[in-house]
């Protein structure tokens, strides 16, 4: 079976890419939810709860509203009352264009994979860069595997200790248990290593599978 080619798209008109375009995580995660709908700090609360494990991020409610106000201050974004029958009004936040063009400019800026495997980064840039399209998913998924393949022996823990690690006065039996427990750890390290490779060999056959049935359809 071919393998899905995936051109890098350029940029819209009118949106700068600059590399590396830098957000914080809960910026993107507030700038994400705001594009789908208008929310309250609330809502960002509840879906984090639910949803933030996922990808690997929480937030204490105080950050979110704070980060909210940053938002405001910077015109990406614009609070609109949303009036309840009981107690004062709630805020829902609305993303203006200037928040949509900072959003779009994350998206489409290089991703560059961070050494430590399941780092939260890659999760948060599938989640919600990946939901451009799944072309886009399959590029982040395709640079999430090629890096973890090049730099596979950088995830592998070495299972020599060095003198000093063991202490003074250890018997045999001892000095043994402490090698076997950073052999242990090693392991650990190679089983995650190997199992989020097995996942994105598997994901990136689904999304190939998932643009070349998009791609029939839209032929017909």
């Amino acid at each position: 079976m071919a393998r899905v080619t995936v051109e890098k798209e350029a940029a819209p008109k009118g949106i700068r890419v600059e590399p590396g375009a830098s957000l914080g995580r809960l910026e993107v995660i507030l700038l994400s939810l705001l594009s789908t709908s208008a929310r309250t700090g609330y809502d960002v609360r509840k879906w984090l709860d639910r949803h933030g494990a996922y990808v690997g991020y929480s937030a204490q409610t105080s950050q979110i509203y704070r980060q909210l106000g940053k938002l405001v201050d910077r015109e990406w974004a614009f609070p609109v009352p949303d009036p309840r029958n009981s107690g004062p009004d709630a805020k829902l936040y609305q993303l203006t264009d200037e928040g949509r063009r900072k959003l779009q400019e994350w998206i489409d800026s290089p991703y560059e994979p961070p050494l430590r495997p399941l780092d939260p980064d890659f999760q948060v840039r599938l989640r919600f860069a990946g939901t451009d399209s799944p072309e886009k998913a399959l590029e982040l998924v395709r640079t999430e595997l090629q890096f973890r393949r090049e730099h596979r022996q950088d995830h592998m823990f070495t299972t020599e200790l060095a003198e000093q690690d063991f202490g003074p006065d250890l018997d045999e039996d001892e000095r043994y248990w402490r090698e076997e427990l950073l052999r242990l750890q090693s392991e650990r390290g190679l089983y995650m290593v190997n199992s989020l490779m097995a996942w994105l060999e598997a994901t990136e056959i689904r999304l190939e599978a998932i643009i070349r049935q998009r791609n029939l359809k839209r032929a017909r």
